[in-house]
């Protein structure tokens, strides 16, 4: 499968929103109460338009889309997290469509914001993963190691988030 990425731009608010109902629709469906997926992807498509037109993205963020055969089939979003001693790069959410998954295309994305944080010398990452997430387990074949657990509230419901965290970063790249 030929995978190509490129920054993502406000055009690709309707392809983001596509990718993020379809596989939380997928990944989630009868694994959280129904309260949770109820966002549509019109809301999601004007939320990811605000969002990529300036409102509140930090300058350390970047995104990207993969695309194949011409249609944006997943996409990443990373950055540094300063909050975070040991973990300084953050894999902040990352979204592929069923029908694309398994096919190399999460690897890429994972590889590419690992990339991207070294090239401002950051070669550690976490990522946050609710429990429920059947998608668990795609980050421990990458190598990130189970660091920690909290609370997270997803639309007034209490859930566990699980923080994964690479050591070493480079040898995705």
């Amino acid at each position: 499968m030929d995978i190509t990425l490129r920054d993502v731009t406000p055009d690709d608010a309707e392809a983001l929103a596509h990718v993020l109902i379809t596989a939380g629709e997928s990944a989630f469906r009868g694994l959280v109460p129904d309260q949770c997926l109820t966002f549509t992807e019109a809301e999601s498509a004007a939320n990811w338009r605000r969002f990529l037109g300036g409102e509140g993205v930090p300058e350390s963020d970047f995104f990207v889309v993969a695309i194949v055969n011409g249609v944006v089939v997943g996409y990443v979003w990373g950055g540094t997290h300063a909050d975070d001693p040991v973990y300084r790069g953050e894999l902040r959410q990352i979204q592929i469509l069923p029908d694309s998954q398994g096919r190399g295309v999460g690897r890429k994305l994972v590889a590419y914001v690992a990339e991207k944080l070294a090239s401002q010398k950051i070669y550690t990452m976490r990522v946050e993963v609710i429990s429920v997430n059947p998608n668990r387990a795609f980050y421990e074949r990458l190598g990130a190691k189970y660091v920690s657990e909290h609370p997270y509230d997803w639309d007034g419901v209490m859930m566990s988030m699980c923080v994964y965290g690479w050591a070493d970063t480079r040898g995705f790249y």
